[in-house]
């Protein structure tokens, strides 16, 4: 790093800035939905919503200097540099959406799909240089000519998004906690928000992963590993030109069906993880209908509790591990019968692979890291510059965030978390699909499927999705 005010917020920071750069990774949002309903017989006016929002946002940007930062002119080795700006404006960071007709919080597929289509367009923008390096978007899941918010519980989704230098996916998860403990009661007095805010004084840059621990010294086995180039399927081949459109689809699985899976992995010593990582492999075997040589899939990680970082913190503080399941383990699906015991025992064989797998990997850290592998590169800028979607190796990411339980918005004012939703953009590189996860206690686990367009057919997804939703619950298949 070079100051305060210009900084490259470490490897992992200019490794996203060079992905940005090339157009190859925008951006990753959480979304915070909420059922509000006002106390107040009378209601509440939406402009007084709006007030309580912006004082929130205010607050929250005061505690965090991540969110007082933005790309810049500025470059090192040909990579832009962060600046901390002198002063942010609404414009850029909040805009409102509102749906035409006003849908009822029971119409959660209705209100999902809206909440899609509006992510995959925030997922196609670029940041732009002197402007926060984050926003928040508001859908309103009714009209705009609705000034009153009554005792008729309305949808509002909050979301997050976030340039990935600046912020990983727990750091969306602290930004909602910290919006909700400033958003005021909405029964309360909201003063007028007062716009640009303008900081007179500097504030620290958050603390880069290689300042809390070394990353790059280490010369062992793992450090030195090569790439593995076993063939995985990647989708349809793409040109060296292709460009993408981020698609995203939402699973909502019950929290009593999450209840009874976890029960289930419980029983035979599976995590949730290596269970999603056996049921995503199953899906995505059933459903594509080319040759499959095998599955790639990375599983990135939390790595605070080395580095010492609070879960309240905006970080980016990750890495990343990479799994393997081979044509051989794939093709002993086809000796079991569809939905049978002897299907599900060996998909519960294939999640306590992936399990201790992913517990080992995680162990090695920082040994093998994302962030010791890109130290090794001595350009990254000519080294992704040279790739292209012909080079794509990820047939898929999952990213489970685990149970949110901060996000507690003030009590008595009418407002209701009821789930929260993980989003990235699709990557024109790799990974071919994402799947995004995080359940909030009592509520819905959340898996948000992510994909370039015409990587993967939608067909494709809709047989994964199905197949997912299968294997979830007592009722699940084969159970």
């Amino acid at each position: 790093m070079m100051n305060d005010k210009y900084t490259s917020l470490g490897i992992l920071g200019r490794y996203y800035t060079v992905r940005h750069a090339l157009g190859q990774y925008r951006s990753a949002c959480v979304t915070a939905t909420y059922h509000v309903a006002p106390e107040c017989k009378a209601g509440i006016l939406l402009e007084k919503f709006h007030r309580a929002l912006e004082l929130g946002i205010q607050a929250t940007i005061r505690q965090h200097s991540a969110l007082r930062y933005g790309l810049s002119e500025k470059t090192e080795a040909g990579i832009a540099l962060f600046k901390q700006l002198g002063q942010i404006n609404r414009q850029d960071i909040l805009r409102t959406f509102h749906s035409s007709d006003c849908i009822s919080i029971t119409d959660e597929t209705i209100s999902d799909t809206m909440l899609s289509r509006l992510l995959e367009d925030v997922h196609e923008e670029d940041w732009l240089v002197n402007k926060p390096a984050w926003k928040v978007i508001v859908l309103y899941h009714f009209p705009g000519n609705c000034d009153i918010l009554d005792s008729t519980p309305r949808r509002i989704d909050i979301a997050f998004i976030t340039h990935h230098t600046i912020a990983d996916g727990l750091s969306g998860i602290a930004f909602h906690t910290s919006l909700a403990e400033n958003f005021q009661r909405l029964s309360a007095n909201v003063a007028k928000p007062v716009w640009p805010m303008a900081f007179s004084e500097p504030v620290a840059a958050p603390i880069t992963l290689e300042e809390c621990i070394d990353c790059f010294s280490c010369t062992c086995a793992i450090c030195t590993s090569g790439v593995d180039d076993r063939k995985a399927w990647v989708g349809a081949k793409q040109t060296a030109d292709a460009t993408f459109r981020s698609m995203v689809r939402m699973v909502n699985i019950s929290a009593e069906r999450l209840a009874a899976t976890l029960q289930r992995c419980k029983q035979v010593g599976v995590t949730l993880t290596g269970f999603l990582h056996a049921v995503i492999c199953t899906s995505l075997w059933y459903a594509i209908k080319d040759d499959v040589p095998g599955i790639r899939s990375i599983t990135p990680f939390s790595v605070r509790n080395h580095t010492k970082t609070s879960a309240r913190d905006i970080v980016n503080h990750i890495s990343y591990l990479t799994s393997y399941a081979s044509r051989e383990e794939l093709e002993r699906l086809q000796d079991v019968e569809l939905g049978s015991k002897e299907e599900a025992e060996y998909i519960m064989e294939m999640a306590k692979s992936f399990s201790i797998d992913v517990a080992t990997k995680v162990g090695d850290f920082p040994h093998g890291s994302m962030a010791t592998n890109l130290s090794k590169i001595p350009d990254l800028l000519r080294q992704y510059q040279s790739q292209g979607p012909a080079d794509r190796r990820i047939s898929y990411e999952l990213s489970n965030l685990g149970l949110v339980s901060d996000v507690k918005p003030p009590e008595g004012g009418g407002m209701k978390l009821e789930k929260i939703i993980f989003s990235q953009c699709a990557s024109s590189v790799t990974p071919t699909m994402g799947f995004n996860c995080v359940s909030t206690k009592d509520g819905s686990f959340v898996i948000s499927v992510t994909w370039a367009e015409g990587v993967v057919e939608e067909s494709l997804v809709d047989q994964v999705i199905r197949e997912l939703r299968g294997r979830f619950g007592d009722g699940g298949q084969g159970w």
